[in-house]
């Protein structure tokens, strides 16, 4: 059996040549398929949900298999919360917080002119059980040139979200969601001196 280091370190290679999933290809997607089932099985933290200090911190997605796009619009991002601006996404986060609930999705884009921005999907998490956590987004905020945006979500449209972690070790995270999405995390900042919604 290969050691998890090897297999993090292709999912890792394999994120960067697809563009975080932007630009994979269906042997690209099979192998990250394959590989993630395979570290899956190697899984060092029993009760992935309820581990606070692995959890805390800044992630940057590597791979995600849930219809990403270069270039969309801040409602797509915001699911439908933000207005229709056109954008192109740079670099995607998630940042937790488990001493206060905090569970934020972080998309770093730049807007037509080329001036960057981040959106902010901010929401609060509690843990379902060892293995589950359930995710509530509460407001979508825009940090860019002029004023933030700020907009609530509206429970009417943001339903709350079911994850799985399906492996979680000190800087590696997998995680599937509905409709069989998988996102694969790296760890970069275990304790960020201010999280991106407070920028």
């Amino acid at each position: 059996m290969r050691h998890a280091s090897v297999i993090k370190q292709e999912l890792a290679a394999l994120g960067a040549t697809t563009e975080v999933g932007f630009q994979a290809a269906p042997a690209d997607i099979a192998r990250i398929k394959a590989l993630a089932a395979e570290l899956e099985g190697m899984n060092p933290t029993p009760e992935p949900a309820r581990a606070a200090s692995l959890l805390r911190g800044r992630w940057r997605l590597l791979y995600s298999n849930f219809e990403l796009q270069r270039r969309t619009t801040l409602s797509r991002l915001s699911l439908n919360v933000l207005p229709s601006t056109a954008v192109e996404v740079v670099e995607l986060y998630n940042e937790i917080d488990p001493s206060t609930g905090l569970y934020d999705n972080v998309i770093h884009f730049l807007f037509d002119d080329g001036s960057p921005g981040i959106q902010v999907m901010a929401g609060e998490y509690e843990v379902e059980d060892d293995g589950h956590l359930d995710i509530r987004y509460s407001e979508a905020l825009v940090i860019g040139p002029g004023a933030p945006v700020r907009l609530p979500t509206g429970d009417s449209r943001v339903a709350s979200l079911k994850t799985e972690i399906t492996y979680l070790d000190e800087g590696f995270r997998l995680v599937r969601g509905a409709y069989g999405s998988l996102y694969i995390l790296e760890r970069l900042d275990a304790a960020p001196m201010r999280w991106a919604r407070d920028a």
